[in-house]
């Protein structure tokens, strides 16, 4: 059995997410790792709503030599069990500005949440966001990021 070793994103090292799928295609790249980190809970958010999940491979610059490329190995994302809910279940009866900040607060602690890797049904983070203003959410959302460590 062969296995091929993992060739770097061609040009200079930076912080890069690339697809595992053989296309090799960057999904995410930036100088800050964190960047890069927060696109690919905002795309493991999306996966885990499908049910779906997908890997990619990280790449930065090494710690003790910025010029050379250090492979932080594939990683999966997403995988979570979609679970059918209703939208009476999520947010019952709201106007449609309610409806927005609703939909604004669960997309934030749904983001970060997924950003610690934790996956939680649509029904469990809506019963957290129910009751919070957005303030609330977004200083929740901060103790989530700044308790992950890097």
């Amino acid at each position: 059995m062969t296995t091929s070793t993992p060739t770097p994103p061609p040009g200079a090292p930076r912080f890069v997410a690339m697809s595992t799928d053989g296309s090799r295609t960057v999904i995410a790249e930036s100088p800050a790792r964190d960047a890069v980190i927060l696109a690919l809970g905002a795309m493991a958010q999306t996966a885990a709503s499908r049910g779906e999940e997908f890997t990619a491979d990280l790449w930065g610059p090494s710690n003790n030599l910025p010029a050379r490329w250090r492979y932080d190995g594939p990683k999966i994302f997403g995988g979570a069990t979609r679970s059918v809910v209703t939208t009476e279940e999520v947010a019952p009866a709201l106007t449609a500005r309610d409806q927005r900040e609703f939909d604004q607060r669960m997309q934030m602690l749904s983001a970060a949440l997924g950003r610690v890797g934790i996956t939680a049904t649509a029904t469990a983070v809506a019963s957290v966001a129910r009751p919070l203003s957005t303030a609330s959410t977004r200083q929740i959302a901060q103790w989530l990021n700044s308790a992950h460590p890097q």
